[in-house]
């Protein structure tokens, strides 16, 4: 193994693959493949987030510099960031994966599923580079800056600029840092803003102490506290997922989460996955979106934890209202203590007044603002309600109403007269006794019924002459219904003519035509990688609803002709990435070859039909002008 005998010490807040290239221009090698044998003993660079076998760097290095593999992933690489997040299993296994080497470092977590959410160049930010090169006379890659959601710098909070370096050249070639003067920060709505400048600085909090964190088991333990805490989790462990995906929705707006890759489907579909409790990984993006609204900062989430658990409390906060209407506190909240018990997982309560011993209950969970009104189940009346009704009784006023005014049933008046014998015995109403029917209306047949129902239905209409189908099918229902399941082509041929035979917008053909051609232009000039131009690229570009669907229809025709004259074939749309690609690698002054144009153009190409073009546009200037 070759010993190097210079290596640059890492900078604060560096990413590993910018102190490689600054030993890369250090030594003045010409090619990064000699740049990489003397690294890693490999002709090809590694993985930017979590590069694996890095103990082979850090012994060709002298041990007096003290860069240990630990301290490169510590300080260099990501994990920092993941580590509350991965089990002390899978954490362990990226460890030794980083230390001695893993092709497949990412498969251990699930990585691969959440690269979609990466940035696709690096990034910088301007008054970082000026600070980088006064104290340290040169600019470097800050590791903050390339991770997901970080559009804005923590330490100077202005917007993070684009680079020109695209993840997937830096496996091959070593990019140092060299700010270009033309380019400027994505600009965002002031609130926006402030969100995304509030996510980067709880970025790299995690960054900086997540030495003493601990592993995703701690954090599940903090999550439980705090959903409960919160009232999102109930004592039989059950997470009200939907309604704290609302209220993450409400919190946080949903352009700021869509921004995020956050928001899809119509809802926040990872708050589900997390609080199921699944030991599968999630991006460290969602759990912060999480924290912060459960917590509101990663610190108090983490540093939190004596926050005790909330006492369940199904029907709020005590004291209880007593629904007792003789009652001196008829609802007053006088009620302090109740008894609750579980039935079938669902609470019960029993509430008792002590200021006149009127006890009922209540099923399920209700709020207390819910409390004051509405049906209750009654225990015991108690013995000021029996009072009251003994001195009504006993002045001769009538049982129902008695009823009427203490809001109960007569029966119950009734029956506690005559136990008291304040009433007689016969007083009790009697129940009409059942009597049943000797002979049950026989339903009609078939045949009867299909006539009777064809009749209705066409009398409404008779007797309707201008009535739409909305509006027939309303007035007779029940033979709409009946027919619609036993005589629906009969029904098809006798009901009124559709009025919306014709879509509605059918008839902006013009102005679906100016739209599109607009769309289709802007799609020619877009920066970045070609898109490809196809119907639904069209459609959302220029804001058509269903586009699939409209722009294919007949009732466009020019529209439709229009989009069918410039749609892409998969061949012309690989040949426009292929020639700016060569423009943008010419305007970098790299060789071009075959197999370079066509890795960075993306160029899905196994039987090599395209490598002949590839070549022409290598050879011919014309093509990168």
């Amino acid at each position: 193994m070759n010993r190097l005998l210079f290596f640059p010490a890492p900078y604060p807040d560096e990413i590993l693959y910018s102190v490689l290239c600054r030993f890369h221009i250090r030594c003045g090698i010409p090619c990064a493949k000699q740049t990489n044998l003397a690294v890693w003993g490999k002709s090809y660079g590694n993985k930017l987030f979590l590069p694996d076998n890095i103990e082979e760097i850090s012994l060709r290095i002298p041990q007096e510099a003290n860069l240990t593999a630990e301290r490169f992933i510590s300080e260099n690489t990501i994990f920092p960031l993941l580590k509350p997040f991965l089990t002390q299993e899978k954490g362990d296994a990226i460890i030794k994966a980083m230390m001695f080497g893993n092709a497949y470092i990412y498969n251990i977590i699930g990585f691969v599923r959440v690269f979609t959410m990466q940035h696709r160049y690096l990034r910088y930010c301007n008054q970082c580079v000026e600070s980088d090169t006064k104290i340290y006379g040169e600019p470097y890659w800050h590791r903050i800056h390339q991770i997901s959601g970080v559009y804005f710098c923590p330490i100077h909070g202005t917007a993070t600029i684009e680079a020109d370096v695209n993840y997937g050249d830096l496996t091959r070639e070593f990019y140092p840092l060299i700010p270009s003067p033309n380019k400027d920060g994505q600009s965002f709505e002031p609130q926006i803003a402030d969100k995304l400048l509030y996510i980067s600085r709880e970025v790299a909090w995690l960054l900086q102490h997540s030495a003493r964190l601990g592993c995703y088991e701690r954090t599940l333990e903090l999550y439980l506290n705090w959903l409960r805490l919160k009232g999102y989790r109930d004592r039989n462990g059950i997470t009200q997922s939907k309604k704290l995906a609302q209220n993450i929705v409400d919190f946080y707006g949903q352009r700021f989460l869509t921004l995020l890759n956050a928001y899809d489907s119509g809802a926040c579909t990872w708050v589900k996955r997390i609080t199921r409790q699944k030991q599968g990984f999630h991006h460290p993006l969602y759990h912060l979106l999480l924290i912060c609204f459960l917590a509101g900062s990663a610190a108090e989430f983490f540093n939190g934890i004596d926050k005790s658990e909330p006492k369940y409390l199904p029907y709020g906060t005590p004291p209880y209202p007593c629904r007792n209407i003789v009652c001196d506190y008829h609802l007053q909240d006088v009620i302090d203590n109740i008894e609750i018990i579980k039935i079938k997982s669902m609470p019960k309560a029993t509430f008792t007044c002590p200021h006149c011993g009127f006890s009922y209950r209540r099923k399920k969970s209700t709020p207390k603002e819910k409390q004051y009104s509405g049906q209750i189940n009654i225990v015991d009346y108690g013995w000021k309600w029996e009072e009251a009704v003994t001195a009504m009784l006993g002045e001769g006023t009538s049982p129902y109403l008695i009823a009427h005014m203490l809001h109960c049933d007569v029966r119950t008046i009734l029956t506690f007269g005559v136990e008291r014998k304040m009433l007689p015995s016969d007083a009790l109403m009697s129940r009409k006794p059942y009597t049943p029917i000797e002979s049950p209306q026989k339903k009609p047949d078939f045949e009867s019924r299909r006539v009777m129902y064809r009749q209705r239905w066409l009398n409404a209409i008779t007797a309707n002459p201008e009535i739409t189908r909305k509006a027939l099918r309303t007035l007779e229902s029940k033979a709409d219904q009946w027919l619609h399941m036993y005589d629906a082509e009969w029904l098809e041929q006798n009901s009124p003519s559709s009025r919306r035979s014709m879509s509605l917008w059918a008839g902006f053909d013009d102005k679906y035509l100016a739209s599109v051609k607009v769309a289709v232009n802007q799609i020619l000039d877009s920066p970045g990688m070609p898109i490809r131009i196809s119907f639904s690229a069209v459609g959302r570009k220029a804001g058509i609803v269903k586009p699939c669907t409209r722009l294919k229809s007949d009732f466009l025709p020019l529209t439709k002709s229009f989009i069918a004259a410039n749609v892409e074939t998969l061949e012309q749309w690989q040949k426009r990435k292929i020639i700016w690609t060569v423009r943008q690698m010419r305007e970098r002054g790299e060789l071009l070859t075959v197999y370079k144009v066509r890795y960075a153009a993306a160029i899905q190409d196994k039987e090599r039909k395209l490598d002949l073009f590839i070549k022409g546009c290598i050879e011919n200037s014309e093509y990168y002008r």
